[in-house]
């Protein structure tokens, strides 16, 4: 206890801060120097248990945990100085250092002997070098195995997927000891096992004999191959044509027979299939000789008969307008008959029709024609005409392509027929109808007036009559001229004199009859609703007199009182030709029921004679909300 006692006694010692003088500065820099050369020291140990800790396969552990000890002590010594600066204890700080000492000895002592071990062990770049040779060498052994597993592979995958039969032979017992998978499919057995131990000759329909065997064994040692067509039959019984071939082969120093067997009876029976042929086409060769013999006196028979038919066909063209001829592709003449020309044929023939026409035109305008057939590859039909001393010479002509044995074409063929007389005889039809329609057109002008005169008359005549019922019977008579006279006025004014505007027709009758009726009709409007159509003039002169009739009651009658309202007159096509005209007010209608048929009125008599007899159709009266007449009628066709 003594001992203990005075290792902590201090009270003989002063601190080491006299030493010092109590310099705060120079204490407080021994202090922070010491203290942090302690935490260093006492880090570093940290480090390396940390790196043994996880470097368990490093070498001479122990030495690291020495070394340890070491810089522990060395840290203690300096905490020790920051101690004894207040402290004197310096036993204790001596006892420190001691063992620091000691400590400090026995490792460097130990540490000495470790250098040249140390020194020998390889350094990082030797280890990688030596990482990369190993990486290397075993990347080799395994690209060696991968070939080897490979061409293993291949070879397996050549022998079982083979399209023959291959067949591994003993060549002194002759037995068989391996064999592919086609050769289990192609004799139908089960498994390998069945054909391992077998001779190969047990599986022919004909089995060879020993002095075959003894034969073919002879020859492959000669030749060192065999091979023959052979008949097999397969497990299941069924029998094929097989091509074998035998060689010997060395596999790691054993001598052996592979044997290739192909499946040809698909070939065998072609063969035969090419041999009944070959019969069945000798018979027919001979059957066919025959019929060529046949043939060609018919054929002597036909070509008698085609010149008779060429000597017809240029008896006809003689008395005829026609003109038949043959160019080539660049438009030279290689055929031409035409015998009512005086002229010798072979100077057309290689020739073109800018050697042949006068008129450069004339052969452009040929020529044009031609070469559309020939680049279109269609025939065409058209009228043509040339100049020939003087005067126009018409043709009606047809060019059509003709082509070769393999479908090419080699130039047209024409067909000229002369149709001046037929153009001259349309010109003077043409002129003759031109005549006509002036000749009409002056008719139908002279008709409008006579009708215009006949209106006037009556217009006068109405003026001196009293009786007001007359009267309207005389403005009736005009108005139905009046509609009469607009047709004709129309007619010598149109160009078509077969039909007639309808729709322009009924607008202008429409307005002579708003003037006729001006003081009733300023309350009326009138609408029409037609569909464009021409009709013929029986029709339009029927048509005009019939709405000239309904339209004129429904302005005498319809409205009375002044009464505003309406008159419509639609006119369209029901179905295929037949035409609806519809004229309707919505006035106060009539009074009673009429029948049409026996209507005592003059205008609808002439209504229903008109529709029934002259247009051949249907008319139907409602008198609902006003009145409406329903005609219903089919237009001639022109």
């Amino acid at each position: 206890m003594e001992l203990i006692y005075e290792l902590f006694d201090s009270r003989v010692f002063i601190p080491h801060g006299h030493c010092y003088l109590w310099n705060p500065s120079l204490v407080w820099l021994h202090i922070l120097s010491d203290l942090f050369i302690a935490i260093a020291y006492y880090s570093i140990p940290i480090s390396l248990v940390y790196f043994v800790h996880k470097r368990e396969d490093l070498p001479y552990q122990w030495i690291f945990g020495l070394f340890s000890l070491f810089i522990i002590l060395c840290g203690t010594t300096h905490l020790i100085e920051i101690w004894t600066l207040w402290h004197p204890t310096y036993w204790i700080s001596g006892i420190i250092k001691a063992l620091t000492a000691i400590v400090s000895i026995f490792t460097a002592a130990s540490f000495a002997p470790l250098i040249p071990q140390l020194l020998a062990l390889p350094s990082h770049s030797q280890l990688a070098a030596i990482n990369v040779a190993l990486e290397r060498e075993i990347a080799e052994r395994k690209q060696t195995e991968l070939e080897l597993i490979r061409s293993r592979e291949l070879r397996e995958a050549i022998y079982n997927e083979s399209a023959d039969a291959i067949f591994l032979v003993d060549s002194i017992s002759l037995l068989i000891f391996d064999c592919n998978q086609r050769a289990i499919e192609m004799f139908e057995i089960n498994q390998k096992e069945d054909l391992i131990g077998i001779a190969g000759h047990t599986l022919q329909k004909k089995q060879f004999t020993d002095n075959e065997i003894s034969k073919i064994v002879g020859d492959m040692q000669n030749f060192g191959f065999w091979s023959s067509e052979i008949e097999y039959v397969t497990r299941k019984g069924r029998s094929f044509w097989g091509s074998i071939a035998t060689k010997p082969i060395n596999v790691a120093g054993k001598a052996i027979n592979m044997v290739r067997v192909k499946d040809i009876s698909d070939r065998k029976e072609a063969e035969e299939r090419i041999r009944r042929l070959n019969i069945e086409l000798e018979e027919k060769v001979k059957e066919r000789t025959l019929e060529l013999s046949k043939a060609n006196a018919e054929l002597e028979i036909e070509v008698g008969e085609r010149k008779l038919a060429q000597e017809r066909f240029y008896l006809v063209l003689k008395n005829s307008p026609i003109t038949v001829f043959m160019q080539d592709r660049e438009l030279r003449y290689t055929w031409f008959y035409n015998p009512a020309l005086r002229t010798n044929y072979e100077e057309i023939i290689g020739k073109n029709d800018f050697d042949l026409f006068l008129v450069p035109e004339d052969a452009q305008r040929l020529t044009s024609v031609k070469k559309l057939v020939l680049n279109s590859g269609v025939g065409v039909r058209e009228e043509v005409f040339v100049m020939a001393n003087g005067q126009k010479r018409y043709f009606d002509l047809t060019v059509e392509p003709y082509q070769d044995r393999n479908g090419e074409f080699n130039g047209i063929g024409c067909v000229a027929l002369d149709i001046t007389w037929r153009k001259q005889s349309e010109e003077e039809l043409r002129s003759a109808y031109e005549r006509e329609v002036v000749l009409t057109k002056e008719i139908h002008h002279r008709v409008k007036n006579n009708l215009q005169i006949v209106s006037g008359l009556l217009y006068l005549q109405s003026r001196q009559v009293q009786d007001r019922e007359m009267r309207e019977i005389i403005n009736s008579s005009r108005n139905r001229i009046q509609s009469m006279a607009l047709l004709h006025e129309k007619l010598y004014q149109s160009k078509n004199l077969e039909n007639i505007d309808f729709i322009a027709y009924i607008k202008s009758l429409t307005r002579n009859l708003q003037t006729s009726y001006a003081s009733k009709s300023a309350a009326i409007s009138l609408n029409i609703n037609a569909e464009p159509v021409n009709v013929d003039i029986d029709t339009a002169i029927y048509c005009g007199l019939i709405i000239n009739e309904l339209v004129s009651n429904s302005f005498k009658y319809a409205f009375p009182e002044d009464r505003t309202g309406q008159i419509m007159i639609e006119f369209a096509k029901h179905s295929d030709d037949f035409y609806n005209l519809i004229v309707r007010d919505n006035g106060i209608g009539m009074t009673e029921a009429i029948n049409l048929k026996d209507a005592e009125k003059l205008g609808l008599q002439l209504v229903y004679s008109l529709v029934t007899e002259q247009l051949k159709g249907e008319v139907l009266l409602e008198n609902f909300h006003g009145t409406v007449f329903k005609i219903s009628f089919k237009i001639k066709s022109n």
